[in-house]
């Protein structure tokens, strides 16, 4: 079964996220950024999910420890807006998701290697929308 690290500054977000995320059946432990420099240092996680919540330092801090003590680990970052990647430049990421669950799922899944066990909607764009009519 996969683990999953899930970090960010909200408990309560990060329950929502992790009961989410237990859906693909990985093991998601959830911790707040200091704690995860620890936790990353005894533990072995098959994914890093970044939350929005967290500071540039902190995503940097993370992200740093994770390619040097998991270098087959894979970092999802949570943006509330995909545009707001672009002000994370200098760190390497395999993967950028909103926090909308169902996108989320989808992403986690496919870093992961894993196809989900349910159909995953994605949400109907304008383009599509205007392509079905």
């Amino acid at each position: 079964m996969p683990k999953i690290l899930l970090v960010g500054q909200d408990s309560r977000l990060l329950e929502t996220r992790a009961a989410v995320l237990a859906k693909i059946q990985a093991t998601v432990v959830c911790q707040e950024p200091a704690e995860s420099l620890e936790i990353l240092e005894r533990e072995i996680f098959d994914l890093v999910v970044l939350c929005h919540s967290l500071t540039e330092k902190q995503i940097g801090e993370i992200a740093g420890v994770v390619r040097r003590r998991l270098p087959k680990a894979k970092i999802l970052l949570v943006v509330s807006n995909l545009s707001q990647e672009r002000f994370y430049k200098g760190i390497e990421f395999d993967a950028t998701s909103s926090p909308e669950p169902n996108r989320l799922i989808r992403r986690t899944s496919e870093l992961l290697g894993k196809i989900p066990q349910f159909p995953v909607k994605e949400p109907m764009t304008q383009e599509r929308h205007q392509a079905a009519s």
